[in-house]
């Protein structure tokens, strides 16, 4: 059984409209905290930004350098690959040769597919029943470990559920592969409770909740040694504060295509998240993995 966020669940948010996301995300579409590496935040360097963090996690995914060769060929998967920059950026750098993503938005599968790259494709299927022709040299996922489990979860299954994640990445990676993750993560706080929690992951991201680190670390465990983790919870709030500029400028544009409603409930949403990565009760994780030749324990 799974424990995942639902497609429909996924899609009451992903599959809005692409023109709507289009007007205050940047050019790649990328919908996750960017890497701003103590600069501020600003909305002209938000794609810049975006890019430094791919690069980052194809580091922390132990992809060639730009220069590098593949003479086997270096093929990535991306789980959780939203409107696919990721997939665009590491081909298109020529950091993999290869590159697979995964969502279960099919307006996000809809606009890859209308925005392709030789060798790059976007699937609408899970994790938990991909199946790949061979196992992958690297995986990244990025904000999609936030729908692994639901609020509704118990609290007894969570550690299988979040376990059976890092299971199906050990047997989906080649020996001696690396993965990375950026995940959102309580810090401060204990849970959901509280009007901002309840509001997010009741009418913006319906069926998802955050994991806690030890959470992360110990469901890896025996599949996986850690082999970094930063946390940067201003990387998200800058993210989140140029987000918000751009949608309000955006605003007659916005509401045309979404209605005022809509527009207004993002932007309490897009200010509501910034202030928790602002006050510490969420923080942001960048996390290398290695895999383990052979599990720990089974």
């Amino acid at each position: 059984m799974s424990h995942s966020t639902s497609q429909s669940q996924i899609e009451s948010h992903y599959d809005l409209s692409n023109s709507y996301y289009a007007l205050w995300l940047d050019e790649s579409m990328t919908y996750s905290a960017a890497l701003w590496g103590g600069t501020e935040a600003d909305p002209a360097g938000l794609a810049d930004a975006q890019q430094a963090k791919y690069h980052r996690h194809l580091d922390l995914a132990g992809a060639p350098g730009i220069d590098g060769s593949h003479p086997d060929g270096f093929r990535l998967l991306d789980i959780g690959c939203g409107w696919g920059g990721m997939i665009r950026h590491a081909l298109d750098t020529g950091r993999v040769t290869a590159a697979t993503g995964l969502t279960l938005s099919r307006a996000q599968h809809s606009y890859f597919g209308a925005t392709p790259r030789p060798n790059g494709k976007v699937l609408v299927e899970s994790w938990e029943t991909h199946q790949p022709e061979q196992p992958y040299d690297a995986i990244v996922s990025i904000g999609a470990f936030e729908h692994f489990v639901t609020a509704d979860t118990a609290p007894e299954k969570r550690a299988g559920a979040y376990e059976s994640y890092f299971r199906r990445c050990h047997r989906l990676l080649r020996p001696g592969a690396s993965m990375s993750l950026q995940t959102i993560a309580y810090d401060g706080v204990a849970g959901t409770s509280g009007p901002v929690g309840a509001f997010v992951t009741g009418d913006i991201f319906p069926g998802s909740t955050l994991p806690r680190l030890v959470e992360i670390a110990a469901a890896c465990d025996a599949y996986f040694s850690v082999e970094q983790v930063t946390s940067h919870p201003d990387d998200y709030a800058k993210t989140l504060s140029v987000w918000s500029a751009r949608l309000t400028a955006a605003r007659a544009q916005a509401e045309e295509i979404v209605g005022p409603d809509e527009y207004r409930r993002y932007r309490v949403y897009l200010k509501a998240c910034e202030a928790t990565f602002r006050r510490r009760a969420a923080t942001l994780y960048r996390i290398g993995f290695r895999r383990r030749d052979e599990p720990l324990f089974r």
